[in-house]
């Protein structure tokens, strides 16, 4: 079968082997599923195992999973909890193979999965670290928003109170920096961020900003880089030695730690 024989699980049509709305597949003459959390003799590669189905010969799970709610628009945190708790191992495998980013990373910046919206979610913070959005992307890649959502930052842990912090574009750059040991802070887009950063940011630190190899990129470092010249110690602007953005750099090149500081270094002081 082809990609396009196949067809998404939903609330109204759920996966008849764990009965589950999200993430698996049946084919359209309804022969076949693959569902990547009931295990049969047949691998489907990353996408789980395929399952021939016969209502009277295949049982079904004797408990399959409650599907998980979400109030997204009413108490963020509480959104980001449940998104986390929703997570399965095989979804974090498949970040892992698609992004190149490490599951610990992962884990560290509460990245979780929506039923309902049937996405990865990110967590956008404001500057004191309280959530104030839902970053969602898709298992294809289409990236949006939960609706209500305020455009965050996206960072892991509490928010640096000194010393170098790089400033990247997005939440897997963000990842990328911080997976090697660089204390990192994500804007929502090139352009973006920038009020929370300024309230995020002082004297006592010294900005580092990573901007994406593209025209986009480089006239938003520049936009940020004059609202937070004024509010920190220092402000540089600095682009990947090689590939696209700091992701491709850092995952696609194995830029370490101390490359990415060697080029930091050699950026100029704006």
């Amino acid at each position: 079968m082809t990609s396009t024989d196949w067809e998404r699980v939903s609330r109204a049509n759920p996966c008849p082997i764990c009965n589950k709305p999200d993430w698996c597949l049946v084919s359209k003459d309804g022969s076949t599923a693959i569902c990547p959390r009931v295990e049969s003799d047949k691998r489907a590669g990353d996408a789980g195992w395929v399952h021939v189905i016969n209502p009277l010969l295949q049982p079904k799970p004797v408990s399959a999973p409650v599907a998980v709610t979400e109030p997204l628009d009413i108490d963020w945190q509480r959104g980001v909890d449940q998104c986390v708790a929703a997570m399965e191992g095989y979804m974090y495998d498949h970040l892992v193979q698609t992004t190149g980013l490490s599951k610990q990373g992962l884990v560290d910046m509460q990245v979780g999965w929506s039923v309902k919206k049937s996405a990865y979610t990110f967590p956008m913070r404001a500057s004191n670290g309280a959530v104030i959005g839902i970053r969602l992307r898709t298992p294809d890649g289409n990236k949006f928003a939960v609706k209500g959502s305020r455009a965050g930052l996206f960072y892991v842990g509490e928010p640096p109170s000194h010393g170098s912090v790089y400033v990247a574009e997005g939440p897997t750059d963000t990842l990328a920096l911080h997976q090697i040991g660089l204390p990192a802070v994500g804007r929502p887009s090139c352009n973006g961020g920038g009020i929370l950063l300024t309230k995020m940011l002082c004297w006592k630190h010294d900005v580092v900003i990573v901007a994406d190899n593209d025209k986009p990129g480089k006239q938003g470092a520049k936009s940020i880089a004059s609202l937070l010249k004024p509010k920190v110690s220092r402000v540089r602007i600095m682009y990947p030695s090689k590939g696209s953005d700091v992701k491709d750099w850092v995952v696609g090149h194995g830029a370490s730690k101390q490359v990415v500081e060697l080029v930091a270094n050699q950026a100029r002081p704006l």
